[in-house]
């Protein structure tokens, strides 16, 4: 194995494992938690415990944003440096680097989104629901689903070829 592959393994790991922390945890958060946070009578500890765990998982978030950005930029120039990169692999990419764009202004607006009144008007209610950490798990799970496109799509083209 050449050092060229090995760094790519190494940014492959890297941008699955940040995926993992990503979902996994969006998905334990919106699923598990906040259902469990809203049944408690106590608003002190809902807040003591929201704040903790936002906190503490904020960082994760923002370390694997950190992750996704530079793996994704290495990954992207090897595979459109390639023959496997074709127009149709390049318009999903580019689709999948628009949603992970949006979904990390999701992710940062999380913690002003409380602020917001969803009853405020269409305007706020719209706002509301574009950042909503549902959607931010739906369009994790579009943007996995593009990236086995992309695969298909790049091993097609060099397998055609």
């Amino acid at each position: 194995m050449s050092a060229g592959q090995l760094l790519l393994v190494v940014m492959l790991w890297a941008h699955v494992l940040a995926t993992i922390v990503w979902l996994g945890g969006g998905a334990y958060s919106t699923l598990i938690l906040a259902p469990r946070l809203r049944e408690l009578n106590d608003e002190e500890a809902v807040t003591r415990i929201r704040r903790g765990t936002g906190a503490e998982f904020g960082r994760w978030i923002n370390a694997a944003i950190v992750v996704f950005i530079v793996s994704g930029v290495f990954l992207t120039f090897d595979r459109l440096a390639n023959r496997g990169a074709t127009p149709a692999y390049g318009i999903v990419l580019a689709f999948k680097v628009g949603l992970a764009c949006w979904t990390f202004a999701i992710a940062q607006g999380l913690r002003r989104r409380r602020a917001l009144r969803p009853d405020a008007g269409w305007l706020v209610r719209l706002r509301w629901q574009l950042g909503s950490p549902r959607l931010l798990l739906w369009l994790g799970a579009i943007i996995v689903l593009l990236a086995a496109v992309l695969k298909v799509l790049y091993e097609a083209a060099l397998g055609g070829a």
